[in-house]
């Protein structure tokens, strides 16, 4: 009778040291399997917010005529930027009146329901004399920014950048009644005290970018993305490619009356010094007449250079046809691509996933990481920062996961390729198979930031990254 009890007891102990190693098992150990999604770059046209073509609207603020919104809703066009130039001529003897103030709030809010980004550039002058049509004193261009800066900060969901600084001929700074280096200094900077610092702000030369920040060297990592004057001002080019000098932009060393000592730099320095700045701060502009420095492997060199990341749809169109009959005639998928196709599908960043992999060290669960590798192929980083998750979908009860990952988008270098390493706590998760989703989202525009890659996109959670099997009991092969 002793023996049975014993014996009993023994069995007894013997399942609690069995549950208590299930357990065990099941709150600590996981066994896993994990196949990566393939990873071929596509070479679709992909329409992400804040680069690629943009079109021209122009507008006369006035107190006779009111703006017709129902074209603003009516528009089909495909491109997501709009440069909105409005011109402020008829108030270069006053301040602009509530009524003409009202007309730019409705204007706005009409354009922010259409989902676009804009650009904008407020201006005296569309014939190239402004001299004759700029306010007769500094003070009035003041006010005149003060009060369009009450309306435009209320749109910083969809107001992407402001260029200029009010003054010169289409706005674009020379040909001014204004254009000393202290004219311009207190344009700028009272310019940066009334728009909010959520707006980009551009100028357009690199010297005068040099004047106004104060600095004779571009932005860097650490000086970039805090909200100054100096890490918000990037540049735009209405003369772009047009000349060895993009039309004045840059200092001809073999012009004897192109003097070096305006600031401006060579050509080669200018690249040079977009190429730094531009990593942080938006570039771009329209390209002009036909010219070697625009054809078609000189200007992509050129514009990944500058990190170009919006180009004008409409202009130059000599330039434009050119590289449509060109072919592109590089190793890589875009190979025998037509030119503007493929300059097109690099203005701005452009991320593809390149690989995938999970690692389960001894399968401790607190060493478990999924790594994702993106490249970013555009010609520019992207300036405001995106928010990234991971989702682990379990496909027998629908389950999901979302892990958010730490990283700041904006860092995520033109031309370079960064590694993602995302801590994944699979105690918590159920046993099965997981899908698992890379999703990109801008949280100013709500909308989501499309990959390069050839594979069937997930709606709610993005692009597909691998499968992972998670088990307790290891499954051992035959």
């Amino acid at each position: 009778m002793k023996t049975k009890k014993l014996f009993a007891a023994v069995l007894l102990a013997i399942c609690a040291i069995l549950i208590m190693v299930a357990y065990f098992l099941y709150k600590n150990i996981r066994f896993t399997d994990y196949q990566p999604a393939a990873c071929k770059e596509s070479t679709a046209e992909i329409a992400n917010p804040y680069i690629g073509w943009y079109e021209i609207q122009n507008y006369t603020l006035s107190d006779t005529e009111s703006f017709d919104l129902s074209k603003v809703h009516n528009m089909t066009h495909s491109s997501g930027l709009v440069l909105l130039e409005i011109n402020l001529q008829n108030y270069a003897a006053s301040p602009i009146s509530s009524y003409a103030l009202q007309s730019l709030d409705d204007l706005f809010s009409a354009w922010q329901s259409t989902g676009r980004q804009l650009i904008l550039r407020f201006l005296y002058d569309w014939e190239g004399d402004a001299k004759s049509r700029e306010p007769d004193n500094l003070e009035q261009i003041l006010t005149h920014m003060t009060q369009t800066a009450r309306i435009v900060n209320r749109y910083t969901d969809c107001i992407y950048i402001l260029q200029g600084i009010f003054i010169g001929s289409w706005g674009e700074v020379h040909s001014s009644n204004y254009k000393s280096d202290e004219q311009m200094l207190t344009l700028i900077n009272h310019l940066d005290s009334v728009i909010s610092d959520e707006i980009f702000l551009s100028v357009r030369t690199p010297k005068q970018w040099r004047t106004l920040s104060g600095s004779s060297k571009p932005l860097t990592a650490a000086s970039a993305f805090n909200g100054s004057l100096m890490s918000r001002l990037g540049l735009f080019n209405d003369g772009m490619l047009g000349s060895g000098t993009d039309l004045d932009t840059y200092w001809d060393p073999n012009d004897p009356n192109s003097a070096a000592f305006t600031g401006k730099r060579t050509r080669e320095e200018e690249l040079t010094f977009q190429n730094l700045l531009c990593t942080y701060v938006p570039n771009g502009g329209e390209v002009v007449i036909d010219n070697p420095y625009n054809d078609f492997d000189a200007a992509v060199k050129d514009l990944r250079a500058m990190h170009v990341s919006y180009l004008n749809r409409d202009y130059d169109q000599s330039v434009l046809s050119k590289w449509q009959a060109s072919i592109c005639m590089e190793d890589s998928p875009y190979n025998g691509m037509n030119g503007l196709d493929y300059i097109a599908r690099h203005l701005g960043y452009r991320y593809v996933l390149k690989a995938s992999d999970f690692s389960h060290p001894n399968h401790s669960d607190e060493n478990a990481r999924l790594s994702v590798t993106l490249e970013n192929t555009g010609f520019s980083n992207c300036y405001r920062s995106f928010d990234v998750s991971v989702f682990l979908n379990h496909r027998d009860s629908y389950r999901t996961y979302k892990i958010p990952v730490q990283t700041d988008t904006r860092l995520y270098d033109s031309g370079t390729e960064v590694r993602l390493d995302i801590p994944l706590n699979i105690q918590n998760y159920i046993t099965g198979t997981y899908d698992i989703y890379l999703k990109i989202s801008d949280p100013v525009t709500d909308c989501e930031i499309r990959l390069a890659n050839e594979t069937e996109w997930h709606e709610q959670y993005g692009c597909p990254v691998g499968t992972l099997d998670l088990r307790i009991f290891p499954v051992f092969s035959k």
